[in-house]
């Protein structure tokens, strides 16, 4: 213990370390307690800091740096759909239907158009039931005869035939300059609620000088046929079942629903967009923004969709789309059709499905009846209410673990309208663009077409065609800033940095530096050799005493024999006379039996 001491004294007296050496030197009792007074209180200091510094540094703190750079973006998509939509041949097909026979029900597959003959057999299966229960409930009613009940149970690609076309709604469209190649750039996807929308996606410039700048002649511009002029006018008040959305807020518009997204993302109009109406010239300025965030632990970013299939570029919308499916699907039994199906789940049935409807249900009210459409009704609004619950629930959104992607280019969209075309000159030069120089009209004087065609020489002519354009809108989407706003989350608190505190703290409260770290090491070492040094003494040895005579030259020997039990075994140790064993120790007597004994 006493080398301990002198070691640890040692140490104490020649220490860099601050305070140590005053209170080991101090000459009374009162200066080696007024020093180790000093020190404690340094060292509690110490503590308090380190404590501070350590908590900063686990609550993973981050900053947020906004810049203006010169950065290229890529041009955003641009999806479209017709909020009239359904075709106007289609629509006025129907109108007649009902107008003219006062049992459009008797004969459903009178039609030869596929979409006509699905959606009278779909109305003939509700009619008995709406014309007896109307007035116990309507809200019932209100469900069942929407959009997306009607594209929940038609197949999709047959409702697709009967939409709003291409052909029939992008008039013409520039890009940068150039027209557009619809075949190319355009593509249909299927919306519940508006059926066929289209996304145009800007194809990448082949010419330094067909980069995209500021302005908006540099941008994209469309005219679209988006009004409803064409329609058959009643006499008296006439409603489609389920074409019209009762006490919807998006229910009895014409126009164009407008989403402005990034590039191979999946759009959602009936969520986000912009309504521009027909008449009219919308222009949407393009502000891109780089958002660039910091992952875990100092923050939540993600680039991977739990729910997707990793087909489609990440978007925090989708995501949470999927996640409310989710929680439909297991709660409910059935998926909502306004949200997007989940790869794992494409056998679900949609919670407005009524495949379980009887044929009967066409000619009679019965109670069976009844009670499938309450059922339909049920699983409608558990699906709603399950929606409701989760968008006011953030709990349950966070389990959802979707996060903002790390890095996405997003654009803020500044929007104008202005009455389109004006009278006169220029209004006759929007005419003649349409018809004259696209000649609008002639791309549907063609086989499957001809009842289009002759709606459209009817109405769009010369001497109608103020009223004519106003069917029609413009849209211009351009950069309205070629200077990207980028936002970068970065760490706020480094390793470094907390090296660095922790250096700091050392230094000042106790006079640690890396000299005084060393000197702690070489005491480390130290104690480590005067713990060997103790230890190797202290083994055990037996000893005994071995005579010996020499076969070679007949001269009489005694061996010392030492015996140390250590490391796990025994050993041992020849001595000739107090000098070392020779390299090739000469034969030992037999002394088996004592050496047994000893080993044991």
């Amino acid at each position: 213990m006493s080398a301990i001491r002198d070691v640890m004294t040692k140490f104490a007296e020649q220490t860099t370390m601050h305070g140590v050496p005053k209170v080991i030197n101090a000459k009374s009792s009162m200066g080696r307690l007024f020093w180790s007074l000093v020190c404690l209180a340094a060292g509690a200091m110490f503590c308090l800091q380190m404590s501070e510094v350590l908590q900063r540094y686990f609550s993973y703190p981050k900053k947020v740096t906004v810049e203006v750079v010169p950065t290229p973006v890529p041009f955003p998509s641009i999806s479209i759909c017709n909020m009239r939509n359904l075709d106007v041949h289609i629509l006025n097909t129907l109108n007649r239907m009902f107008i003219e026979d006062d049992r459009p029900f008797s004969n459903i597959n009178k039609s030869e158009h596929e979409f006509i003959r699905a959606y009278m057999k779909k109305v003939a299966k509700y009619a008995p039931l709406f014309w007896n229960y109307q007035d116990e409930y309507p809200e019932v009613f209100q469900e069942i005869f929407s959009r997306t009940t009607f594209s929940a149970n038609i197949d999709p690609e047959v409702i697709a035939l009967a939409a709003v076309q291409l052909e029939g709604f992008v008039v013409n469209c520039h890009y940068a300059g150039h027209r557009c190649n619809k075949t190319r750039d355009f593509y249909r996807f299927f919306d519940p609620y508006y059926f066929n929308c289209f996304t145009y996606k800007a194809h990448e410039p082949t010419d330094i000088e067909d980069n995209l700048s500021e302005g908006i002649e540099n941008g994209w511009s469309s005219i679209l046929l988006s009004g409803s002029g064409m329609l058959d006018k009643n006499d008296e008040i006439r409603m489609l079942p389920g074409l019209h959305e009762w006490r919807s807020a998006v229910s009895a518009s014409e126009g164009v629903r407008v989403v402005i997204h990034p590039p191979s993302t999946t759009p959602y109009p009936f969520t986000e967009g912009y309504d521009v109406p027909p008449g009219f010239s919308a222009s949407f300025g393009i502000h891109p923004r780089r958002n660039i965030r910091i992952g875990p632990p100092h923050g939540n970013c993600s680039d991977k969709n739990p729910f997707g299939d990793g087909t489609e570029r990440y978007r925090l919308m989708a995501c949470q789309k999927m996640c409310m499916q989710h929680y439909i699907v297991e709660t409910c039994g059935c998926a909502d059709v306004g949200l997007p199906k989940l790869p794992l789940q494409a056998n679900i049935s949609w919670c407005r499905d009524d495949d379980n409807f009887p044929d009967e249900c066409m000619f009679t009210a019965s109670e069976e009846c009844l009670q499938l459409l309450m059922q339909l009704h049920n699983r409608i609004k558990c699906a709603r209410s399950i929606k409701s619950k989760i968008t006011k629930n953030t709990t349950a959104m966070e389990a959802c673990n979707c996060f903002p992607p790390c890095d996405e280019v997003s654009y803020d969209v500044s929007y104008s309208l202005s009455k389109w075309p004006s009278a006169g000159y220029e209004g006759d030069a929007a005419y003649f663009d349409v018809f004259g120089i696209e000649k609008f009209n002639e791309r549907f004087n063609k086989t499957g077409t001809q009842g289009k065609y002759e709606l459209f020489t009817k109405y769009f002519n010369v001497s109608n065609r103020e009223e004519s354009m106003k069917d029609f809108a413009r849209l211009n989407v351009y950069i309205a800033d070629s200077n990207v706003v980028k936002t970068q989350e970065s760490e706020d608190y480094t390793r470094n940095q907390l090296v660095s505190d922790i250096g700091g703290q050392l230094g000042l409260w106790v006079g640690i530096s890396l000299i005084t770290l060393a000197e702690v090491l070489e005491l480390i070492i130290d104690l480590f050799r005067l713990f060997s040094k103790h230890t190797y003494r202290s083994v055990p040895v037996i000893r005994q005493s071995i005579k010996y005579k020499d076969k070679r030259n007949g001269a009489e020997m005694n061996y010392d024999t030492r015996y140390s039990q250590s490391n796990g075994g025994p050993h041992a140790r020849y001595l000739h006379h107090g000098h070392s064993i020779p390299k090739h120790p000469p034969e030992l007597p037999d002394t088996s039996l004592a050496l047994e004994v000893l080993f044991q």
